[in-house]
């Protein structure tokens, strides 16, 4: 990486590659353990023409409780120059009991540029019985090719307010898994035969979709946080192996 720029709580690591893989690995790590009321979290990537990049988060993004009612912000912005691949690898996002948490994703590609990108949100410690006991979460996701906007995606729950197990919404699913795909092969991927092979029922249920504009939306919704992430993680692999 030709610049590096970190400030504690948030650590990037060296580059790492695995046998001839050209792909850089870089861990995305939290020394603090998780955010607290009010913090911020900004997180800026630019990928060079022809680079390639795989993010990882070393682990769960855990908000903790607003005590002082202010909200947690985490914001994103990603710039992919030309003939460039980013990886942004799925972790799960839990919010404590009481917590308000926000997050803001930007991300420009150029036209010939690739993206995949994942996402997790858990309902909060559901082994400590803490589900949907959060204050508010919002989640916006902004994908632009060439300056045009290609997808928008905002994900709002304030459980107090929201009846979420109603049908429409989430009905019996605690999880909610997302990924993006952005690439000029999305044409020569067949769909069918990718959502025929997702490993469905037993409370998780996915749907695909092709969106115009090279792009690709998988959204998972599940019961069992093991599944679902276990499920995403095999979709994403496959999803790559293809672009």
């Amino acid at each position: 990486m030709p610049h590096v720029f970190q400030q504690p709580p948030l650590k990037a690591s060296r580059e790492l590659y695995e046998g001839d893989n050209p792909t850089a690995t870089v861990f995305i790590m939290e020394s603090s353990g998780g955010m607290v009321a009010g913090d911020r979290n900004d997180i800026s990537i630019r990928l060079l023409p022809g680079s390639k990049a795989r993010i990882i988060q070393q682990s769960a993004l855990k908000v903790y409780r607003s005590h002082t009612g202010e909200t947690c912000v985490q914001s994103i912005d990603v710039e992919l120059a030309e003939d460039s691949r980013l990886e942004w690898m799925p972790e799960v996002i839990i919010p404590f009991a009481d917590s308000k948490f926000q997050m803001e994703t930007t991300i420009r590609l150029e036209k010939d540029a690739t993206l995949l990108w994942g996402e997790i949100i858990a309902p909060g410690r559901e082994m400590r019985g803490e589900v949907f006991d959060f204050s508010s979460l919002k989640s916006m996701m902004k994908i632009y090719v060439e300056g045009e906007l290609l997808a928008f995606d905002s994900l709002h729950f304030v459980p107090e307010n929201l009846h979420l197990h109603k049908i429409g919404l989430l009905e019996e699913a605690l999880y909610v898994g997302s990924i993006w795909l952005v690439s000029e092969q999305v044409d020569d991927i067949n769909l069918r035969v990718i959502q025929e092979a997702m490993n469905v029922g037993d409370g998780l249920r996915a749907g695909i979709t092709r969106l115009a504009g090279n792009a690709v939306h998988c959204r998972i919704l599940g019961v069992n946080q093991w599944r679902l992430q276990q499920e995403m993680k095999r979709v994403f692999a496959e999803l790559s192996a293809i672009v």
